[in-house]
C-alpha cells in the first residue's frame, strides 16, 4: 500500500501492462496518488513500489504464461492480499490489459472481491491489437462480459483505436501506455482536485453505482477557440466513435486554469450534448488548477451505453445510468451474472453496489455443502 496519502480512491494496476499504465499515471499525477501494483510475475515489482504478488504458492512468482485459467485460479488463491491496501478506500480504479493471462483472469477476481467488500470499481481495460492474433482476441472477448458484471463501470479500449498507426510494436505499446495513462490521470484529477462544480469521491460512487459499459476519451486544447476545438476533437475521437449500444448517460469533466470562462463551460456542455445525445442524462464537473492547466483546457468524457442488459430504463435515478435490469436468469454456480429468480422483472434493491435481492451465498460465491 502507498502510505503517502489517505485518499479514498485507490488505483490498482493488474498484470504487466496494467502495472505499466499505473506507473504512468503515478508519474503524470505526482505525489499523493494512492496506488498498488499486482501481478503473478515477481519480476514486475520495482524498487520502492507498492507491489502484491498474486498466486505465489501456485505459480511461484513465474507468471501465468498467458493462461487466463491459471491466472484466475492464482488470483482466487490470493485475492485477499488486496485487503491490506483497501483500508478507507471508497472507490477503486483498475487499469489492465486483456488478451493475455493475468490481465484477464486476475482482473475479474479483483473486481469480484471489491464488489464483495462493498467498494465500487471502475475498470479501464485495453483489448489486443488486431495483429496480435485471433487467440488473444478470443481471450479478451471471453472475459469482457464477466468483468462487466463484476465492475460497476467498465471501459474496454481497443489498442488499434488508442494509438492508430505506429512504426513498430515497441513504439506502439509505449504510446498506448502513455496515452491511456494520461487520460486516467485527467480522470483522477477530476475527482480529487477542487473545482467550481465538484466531482468528489462520494459523488462519483453515486454516479457509477450501476453505470455499466461505456466509452472514454480525453482531449487537451489551447488558444482563443479552445472550447469549440475541444468539442470538435471529442466528436472525432476514435475511442468515442462506436460502441455496443446507444448513449444513455454522459459524464463530462472540464479541467482548466484560472482563465476558464463560464461561456466556455457552456459551449463545451452544449456541444457535447449535441454531439453525443441531447436526450441523455448529463453530469458536469470542473477542475480549476492554474499550475497544471494554465492556458489549456482538458475535457474528460465518459459515455455510458444502453445495451442488452437495459430494458426501458429511465434517464434519472440513483446513478448516472440508472440501475441495470433485465439480466437473464442462470445457474448460480456458473461464472458471470447471477439469476434473480422471482425478482427478475423487478427493480433491484442495490446497496453499496450489491443487489440485495440475490441471496448472499450466491452474491458472494459461497459454496454450500448439502
Amino acid at each position: 500500500m502507498n502510505d503517502s496519502t489517505n485518499s479514498p480512491m485507490l488505483l490498482i494496476g493488474i498484470g504487466g501492462a496494467g502495472c505499466a499504465i499505473a506507473r504512468g499515471v503515478s508519474r503524470a499525477f505526482g505525489d499523493g496518488l494512492r496506488y498498488v501494483l499486482a501481478d503473478t510475475d515477481a519480476a514486475t515489482a520495482g524498487e520502492d513500489e507498492p507491489f502484491l504478488l498474486l498466486g505465489g504458492d501456485r505459480l511461484s512468482g513465474r507468471g501465468s504464461g498467458g493462461d487466463i485459467v491459471s491466472a484466475r485460479l492464482a488470483a482466487e488463491d490470493s485475492v485477499d492480499v488486496l485487503d491490506e491496501s483497501l483500508e478507507g478506500v471508497r472507490l477503486a480504479v483498475i487499469v489492465t490489459s486483456l488478451g493475455g493471462g493475468t490481465g484477464g483472469g486476475a482482473t475479474l477476481e479483483a473486481a469480484k472481491h471489491l464488489r464483495g467488500r462493498g467498494i465500487p470499481s471502475v475498470v479501464f481495460a485495453t483489448t489486443p491489437f488486431t495483429f496480435e492474433g485471433e487467440a488473444r482476441q478470443q481471450n479478451s472477448r471471453g472475459v469482457l462480459s464477466m468483468i462487466e458484471e463484476e465492475a460497476n463501470a467498465s471501459f474496454f479500449i481497443p489498442l488499434d483505436k488508442l494509438i492508430g498507426e505506429a512504426d513498430n510494436m515497441d513504439e506502439a505499446m509505449r504510446r498506448a501506455v502513455d496515452t491511456l495513462a494520461s487520460a486516467v490521470t485527467l480522470f483522477w484529477r477530476l475527482v480529487e482536485k477542487p473545482g467550481y462544480i465538484r466531482l468528489d469521491t462520494e459523488r462519483i460512487r453515486h454516479l457509477i453505482a450501476n453505470a455499466g459499459r461505456g466509452r472514454f476519451a480525453a482531449v487537451t486544447v489551447q488558444g482563443l477557440d479552445r472550447a469549440p476545438e475541444a468539442v470538435d476533437a471529442l466528436a472525432r475521437a476514435p475511442l468515442l466513435a462506436e460502441g455496443s449500444g446507444p448513449v444513455r448517460a454522459i459524464l463530462c469533466g472540464v479541467l482548466a486554469g484560472e482563465d476558464l470562462r463560464l461561456s466556455e463551460v457552456g459551449k463545451i456542455a452544449n456541444g457535447v450534448r449535441t454531439a453525443f445525445g441531447e436526450g441523455c442524462a448529463f453530469e458536469l464537473a470542473t477542475v480549476n488548477d492554474e499550475q497544471t492547466f494554465c492556458g489549456r483546457i482538458s475535457v474528460v468524457l465518459m459515455l455510458f451505453e444502453a445495451n442488452g442488459k437495459d430494458v426501458d430504463e429511465p434517464q434519472t435515478g440513483s446513478a448516472i445510468a440508472g440501475p441495470r435490469r433485465g439480466r437473464k436468469a442462470r445457474n448460480p454456480l456458473a461464472t458471470g451474472p447471477q439469476g434473480r429468480g422471482r425478482f427478475n422483472n423487478a427493480e433491484p434493491t442495490v446497496w453499496n453496489g450489491e443487489d440485495l435481492d440475490i441471496p448472499t451465498f450466491v452474491r458472494r460465491n459461497i459454496n454450500l455443502d448439502f
